[in-house]
């Protein structure tokens, strides 16, 4: 599908050595989400999400495989979080994100293309990668082409992106209802906690009490 942009987000060195920061070391993945999210941004005409309900993003990266750092890219570039509950992770062990604008309902999907990725995956920084090298232990050379190359290349080499129209969106609700466990006494949130002969438990002091 042609997609049209004018104009595509410039990834700055700051916002670079931030993420870079962020996700704790060097690497061509993170770079890759930061730039698939900041182009999917651009399509749908969005900002970076301050709350939970302004955008949501879907990455379809999944556990323990080469450039799972792509979703730091995405969290940091997005503002779509963990911790705000606008990221999901869909594991199908892909390089995608599925970048959604509730408000509009339009959707956008950028993955990374099958030959550009092989290509990668044959250059020394995987190489090494693949005998154990930690990527913090990775010789410049053999990091920072990668990095800039990620950064600055068209995208049109580098992604498939394929727009949504009345994509599915469900609104969810913030609680700040929260109650005491009877047993260790720590905060729990109410929708999460559980009844047992009149107490409400989290659910470790409810799965403790029942297998006691």
């Amino acid at each position: 599908m042609s997609v049209q942009l004018d104009k595509e987000t410039e990834i700055t060195e700051d916002e670079l050595r931030a993420a870079q920061y962020f996700h704790g070391h060097k690497c061509p993945a993170m770079p890759q989400g930061l730039r698939a999210a900041h182009l999917a941004m651009d399509i749908l005409g969005v900002k970076r999400a301050r709350g939970g309900g302004e955008l949501k993003a879907i990455v379809e990266i999944g556990d323990h495989h080469f450039s799972g750092c792509f979703a730091d890219g995405v969290q940091f570039a997005t503002g779509c979080t963990f911790g705000k509950g606008n990221i999901v992770k869909d594991p199908l062990g892909k390089f995608a994100l599925t970048l959604v604008d509730p408000k509009t309902k339009k959707a956008v999907r950028v993955s990374a293309k099958y030959d550009r990725m092989k290509m990668c995956l044959e250059m020394p920084f995987f190489e090494k990668r693949k005998r154990g090298v930690p990527p913090f232990e990775l010789d410049p050379k053999d990091v920072d082409p990668l990095i800039e190359d990620v950064v600055t290349h068209d995208w049109h080499d580098m992604f498939d992106v394929r727009t949504f129209e009345n994509y599915p969106v469900t609104k969810a609700t913030e609680s700040f209802n929260a109650v005491q466990c009877a047993d260790c006494n720590e905060m729990v949130v109410t929708e999460y906690a559980k009844e047992l002969h009149g107490h409400l438990l989290c659910q470790t002091c409810f799965s403790a009490r029942v297998h006691r």
